[in-house]
């Protein structure tokens, strides 16, 4: 049986210091937790485990076996499977075609085109331990995204592995199919070394010995399920102090309706995601959605966009249906997005990057450089070489540059250090002044709560709560139940 170990992990891209010396170690046997907010480095880590992605510096150990540097297939034949947050699989194969193939591919003999394809009976095993028996010949494009998600398991379990690692399993799953896998999930059997992304954190509880917390690609706290739910740190980066929450920015005074969302259902292929949404802005309006990692805030943002297709709904900006339309005429109709991860223009020096942003408007370069000085004193420097706070600087700018009827905020906070989220903090204060209209989707409740007028919260796709910041920290046992960690 082998032991999972990583000592000492860095992995940089650019500015954004991914993982930042991150150590640990899980035992055989053991099934380990890996949580934390959004940007914490809980993927980035997967990736550097199963060789997808070389560590800038460190080391992975498989028993006694320095491992980093391998490709992932070498590490699957020394028994590293693993599973991803969305569903990959080849829709006119069969389930039973598809875990033959995991089989062939563990065992080498993937490159044997000239072999005739034979069911395996390891793989046909594995489709019945995950109940899928009964589907062995259905395509698995004409699978459900429940059905799919157990295909994968199956997968991996035709590998024979000695350690998984699971990458959100319940990612997009509602009602009996999140029952189903999770129970899938919880009977894996006990010899296997398992390492669990998820956002769902009631079931991490329920299936991890223990449980890492990483916070800005370090190792925050961790512990049994009981120890890291007790920790105040950790309570902290879910919920936040209520420092800055209990003295929210004063309400700005809302005009008309700007931005109008009913019944909003989408999802990608199978995966279902937002399910009924029904949202409201108001012009000069901060109205900030709140949720766990995969409720569906940053899919929320992309449907408004328009990256996304509504599957059913209706989405109105200033009283014109722009449910069908496409996301340059959402742009031409006063909406723009400051994305998830900054997104920097390989090439681009800052001052080249804001003026390909740049539109007509109150907002020109002058006016974001008062706003963010360390951007005027950075201008010629390339974007994807400064500090992930200069970089969250850049991405409102460009935002901000559109000269938006209604600017989109998409995680500004994800990966910067407190002091950084204070400037964030700052910045928006300062737009809600200049009366601003924000839609803020974030994983930072102070930050949201100190900046908003009105709050949604999402779960599993769902609004379960709307209504102003006083009337949501009246209730902090249903913030903690909804937002924290226990």
């Amino acid at each position: 049986m082998l032991e999972l170990r990583v000592k000492d992990l860095f992995k940089q891209f650019g500015g954004l210091m991914a993982l930042n010396g991150v150590s640990l170690a899980v035992r055989p046997g053991e099934r380990r937790g890996l949580i934390g907010p959004n940007g914490a480095g809980k993927t980035t880590l997967l990736r550097v485990i199963s060789g997808e992605m070389q560590p800038t510096r460190g080391e992975v150990w498989l028993g006694d076996r320095r491992v980093d540097g391998l490709s992932p297939e070498q590490l699957a034949r020394l028994g590293v499977a693993r599973t991803f947050q969305r569903s990959s699989l080849f829709p006119e194969l069969s389930a039973l075609q598809h875990v033959s193939l995991a089989r062939a591919a563990a065992t080498g003999r993937s490159g044997c085109f000239w072999e005739p394809w034979r069911p395996d009976p390891v793989g046909w095993r594995a489709l019945q331990a995950v109940g899928l028996e009964h589907r062995a010949h259905v395509a698995a494009g004409a699978l459900s995204h429940g059905e799919q998600r157990q295909l994968e398991i199956a997968c991996v379990l035709a590998q024979e592995p000695k350690v998984i690692l699971l990458d959100e399993p319940l990612a997009g799953l509602a009602g009996a199919e999140r029952e189903q896998v999770g129970r899938l999930l919880l009977g894996l059997p006990r010899e296997l070394t398992v390492l669990l992304i998820e956002h769902d954190l009631s079931f991490v509880q329920s299936f991890a010995d223990r449980i890492t917390v990483l916070h800005y690609g370090e190792v925050l706290a961790e512990g049994t399920p009981e120890e890291v739910r007790a920790d105040p740190r950790v309570q902290e980066v879910y919920v936040g102090t209520g420092e800055t929450a209990s003295r929210p920015a004063p309400a700005g005074t809302a005009g008309e309706t700007l931005l109008a969302v009913q019944d909003l259902d989408t999802g990608y292929e199978s995966m279902r995601v937002l399910e009924g949404v029904r949202l409201q802005v108001s012009r000069g309006e901060v109205v900030a959605v709140l949720g766990r990692n995969g409720a569906g805030k940053t899919t929320l943002l992309h449907t408004l966009m328009g990256f996304l297709p509504a599957r059913r709904g209706s989405i109105h900006m200033a009283g014109r249906d722009v449910t069908r339309l496409a996301p340059q005429d959402r742009a031409r109709l006063g909406m723009a997005l400051v994305p998830q991860g900054r997104r920097m223009l390989e090439g681009l020096r800052v001052e080249e990057e804001l003026a390909l942003a740049s539109t007509r408007g109150r907002w020109n370069l002058e006016r974001v450089y008062n706003l963010f000085p360390q951007l005027r004193r950075r201008r010629h420097h390339f974007s994807t070489s400064l500090s992930g706070g200069e970089q969250q600087m850049v991405a409102i700018a460009r935002g901000l540059l559109r000269n938006p009827a209604l600017l989109l905020m998409d995680e500004p906070s994800e990966g910067l250090s407190p002091l950084l989220v204070r400037h964030v903090r700052e910045a928006i204060r300062s737009l809600k002044e200049e009366g601003e209209t924000l839609l803020l989707a974030e994983q930072n409740v102070d930050l949201a709560l100190s900046v908003a007028d009105r709050v949604y919260v999402l779960e599993n796709g769902r609004v379960v709560f709307a209504g102003s910041v006083e009337a949501l920290l009246e209730q902090p046992g249903w913030m903690r139940e909804h937002l924290g960690v226990g």
